[in-house]
């Protein structure tokens, strides 16, 4: 599995700017005796908060993980991979799921990166807006950079993920590609674009997400793409899950992907699980919410914690990272439940 984590925070982010000043306190009831070491493990039916930069003496991920400008990945491993794509010579810094934070890479770029995959052999594959030029930025672990070639006449092209066999699939305008040994072939075309709406799951599956998920695209390994109509309601309000518009999307390792949804009124983000016709609710956090404590674990449907800007599975969690928006004081922390 090789993950680039959609980003897509444009109207949360408008949304947030006038509710960010809101309650600072996080209800819902906490719980826990002292602050856990690493990545926090939820008890079921549980969120947990935990600190970023509390990680590591040496690399301040609260830094890396920004409002908008970072990029989010990981791999088969569930290693989680980020960058703040804003800085000049941004380092790429790296999360085991264990917790252990180390820096992964440096990279100067001419042009703001659009995406980023982490391939199979740990190499990671750059998007940005010099793509037109026919090529991909590819940097090894190592720091050895390459140039991986696409078809010049590819229009404002992204990786989105890489497929079992190998082959790195990205979407291209309304089409998505899959590129093998010099070779392209298309997958699936859409009159609209496709941009960061499509994300590919560790059996190969690529899930093309549009304004909403009551019509997701799916592109099955050797099969034809067909369209899944998600049902079901958010617990508490009734809320259609069809009616959800995704602002991040990331690979679940069950199969199918997790995603962060915005009802319509944009007053809450809905953690979700999507696979095939089949979707359920993980989490729910209001958008006026600040933060929760780190340490302390709370209700997941239940909760005042605020929205976050992120979403990756890592190991047998589900961790949500970064403000949506910026605000004065320190960052809030990162939230963690059980995938």
């Amino acid at each position: 599995m090789a993950v680039r984590a959609g980003i897509r925070i444009t109207r949360l982010l408008a949304a947030s700017v006038s509710v960010l000043a809101l309650g600072a306190g996080c209800s819902g009831g906490g719980g826990g005796a002292g602050v856990e070491r690493g990545i926090p493990t939820p008890a079921a039916g549980k969120i947990a908060a935990f600190d970023l930069s509390a990680l590591s003496k040496d690399y301040d991920l609260n830094k890396t993980v920004v409002p908008r400008w970072s990029l989010v990945a990981t791999d088969r491993a569930g290693n989680v991979y980020m960058m703040d794509r804003s800085l000049e010579r941004p380092e790429v810094m790296k999360m085991t799921p264990g917790g252990d934070v180390s820096r992964y890479a440096v990279a100067v770029f001419a042009k703001t990166p659009t995406a980023m995959v982490v391939r199979s052999d740990g190499s990671l594959v750059f998007s940005d807006s010099t793509t037109s030029a026919g090529a991909f930025r590819v940097i090894s672990g190592n720091g050895t950079e390459t140039e991986l070639k696409i078809s010049p006449d590819y229009l404002a092209a992204r990786p989105i993920g890489e497929r079992p066999d190998g082959s790195l699939v990205v979407s291209e305008g309304g089409n998505i590609w899959s590129l093998k040994d010099g070779k392209a072939a298309r997958l699936y075309h859409q009159s609209k674009d496709v941009g960061d709406s499509a994300v590919v799951d560790p059996s190969g599956t690529v899930y093309v997400v549009p304004a909403n998920l009551g019509d997701v695209v799916v592109v099955p390994v050797g099969r034809q793409p067909y369209h899944a109509h998600e049902s079901g309601t958010v617990p508490g309000t009734g809320t259609p899950i069809a009616s959800m518009a995704p602002t991040a999307l990331t690979p679940a390792s069950t199969g199918g992907f997790y995603a962060l949804g915005a009802d319509k009124a944009i007053t809450e983000t809905i953690v979700l699980h999507v696979r095939g016709d089949e979707a359920s609710v993980l989490a729910k956090t209001p958008l006026s919410g600040r933060t929760c404590a780190p340490g302390k674990q709370y209700p997941a449907l239940a909760n005042s914690c605020g929205a976050r800007a992120y979403i990756v599975q890592s190991g047998g969690r589900v961790l949500l990272l970064g403000n949506v928006g910026t605000h004065d004081g320190p960052a809030d922390p990162a939230l963690a439940l059980i995938a």
